[in-house]
């Protein structure tokens, strides 16, 4: 049995799908009792979805979630995760504590280091190498906590310089909204996620989570840090059908299945099992199949205990 404490979350792809249809994916979503909602923060669809086409047509993650915090009631919300070479982190603050004040107090900051090169180079962003964008990521999550929890902010870092910064309305949540860091690299990312991180999210398979997990709380105890504080989260694909779509992103994966919810209710029953003993707390079902994802959320709810 999976353990009552596994809380189940949602990440809506928005790849190929309309507003109409995120709509109807975040209230079904609140409906059917999942814990969260999230959205990715991409330009364009990244080749690792569903289509694997670029050119498939995405929403905008920021305006979306804004939409759907006004929609509903219950659910938790937040990007997974804001890309930081996007935008100043005192702006990505002043969006995160506007949107604080329109969910009543829902929202979670989800915060990356970015990683997809093309639209950074199609849209003219900067796309620095790994170690730079890293060290930039910590230098943005120390601004906007400061921003949260100060009423003048000056900063004098590598990246980014503030003077006299103002933060106003502060968001809802004290001290701030929960910081969702999304992290894999064992030797910065995880250890930025163990100084800094509410909550920690990955995309792995049970193994290798396991091991990340294990690797969290080394950062952990080197930095005096009560691992206990730190939320363990992974997200997963979710495929209740395969049909040839479904397979050829399978492919595009090496043809590992590990990666993915995929299959009958037994093998994702055991996928999950993995998943719980390997340290997860919250496991994050991403849907992207356009016309299916109510469907899919609504099934997998009728088949698993989402509310927790």
């Amino acid at each position: 049995m999976i353990r009552p404490a596994l809380g189940f979350g949602v990440q809506i792809a928005c790849e190929g799908m309309s507003w109409p249809e995120c709509l109807d994916i975040a209230r079904t979503a609140e409906r059917c009792g999942y814990s969260s909602l999230w959205v990715p923060d991409h330009y364009v669809a990244t080749p690792d979805g569903i289509s694997g086409d670029i050119r498939t047509p995405l929403l905008d993650g920021w305006t979306t979630l804004g939409a759907i915090a006004h929609e509903t009631s219950r659910l938790r919300l937040g990007p997974l995760v804001a890309s930081n070479t996007f935008r100043p982190p005192a702006i990505l603050a002043k969006m995160i504590a506007s949107l604080d004040h329109i969910s009543g107090g829902r929202i979670e900051l989800g915060m990356g280091a970015g990683w997809f090169e093309f639209e950074h180079t199609s849209y003219g962003i900067p796309f620095p190498e790994l170690p730079e964008r890293l060290r930039a990521l910590e230098e943005a999550v120390q601004i906007i906590k400061a921003l949260f929890t100060e009423e003048q902010v000056d900063f004098q870092g590598d990246f980014y310089q503030l003077q006299g910064a103002v933060l106003e309305p502060k968001a809802l949540q004290s001290p701030h909204p929960p910081l969702v860091i999304g992290a894999s690299g064992e030797k910065v990312a995880l250890r930025n996620a163990a100084r800094h991180a509410d909550h920690w999210n990955t995309y792995a398979p049970p193994q290798l989570f396991r091991h990340k997990n294990q690797v969290l709380d080394e950062h952990c105890a080197a930095v005096s840090r009560n691992p206990e504080e730190i939320t363990r989260s992974v997200m997963m694909p979710l495929y209740l059908d395969e049909d040839e779509a479904v397979r050829a992103k399978v492919e595009r994966w090496g043809g590992q299945r590990d990666w993915f919810l995929i299959g009958n209710k037994q093998e994702i029953s055991e996928k999950i099992e993995k998943l719980v003993e390997a340290g997860a707390e919250l496991l994050i079902v991403q849907v992207d199949r356009t016309g299916r994802c109510a469907e899919t959320l609504e099934r997998f709810s009728e088949e698993f205990p989402v509310t927790s």
